[in-house]
């Protein structure tokens, strides 16, 4: 669901907020930023994520404080809110 790829992909702080659903439900997903949009397919929440971050921060490789705030809700996840924020992620390799 989150982009991914090499060197600063987070570029808007990003701010996951998990609701648990008591009842059997077809998980969904809203943004602040998208009012009145409820999301079903995380294809096209990852899409709007980037959307929303060129939105904002252009198209090159700016960073911005202004939080995306993504709302998902489903029977399978903890009450839970994360925050991802904008950085570099290295994986060494071994070789």
């Amino acid at each position: 669901m989150l982009p991914r790829g090499d060197g600063v992909v987070t570029r808007r702080p990003l701010e996951l907020r998990l609701n648990h659903s008591q009842e059997k439900i077809v998980p969904w997903a809203k943004f602040e930023e998208v009012p009145g949009k409820k999301f079903t397919d995380f294809l096209e929440v990852k899409s709007t994520i980037e959307f929303l971050t060129d939105k904002i921060a252009g198209s090159s490789k700016n960073i911005v404080d202004k939080p995306i705030v993504l709302t998902v809700y489903s029977h399978t996840c903890p009450d839970l809110t994360m925050i991802d924020l904008p950085g570099i992620t290295r994986i060494p390799i071994d070789g």
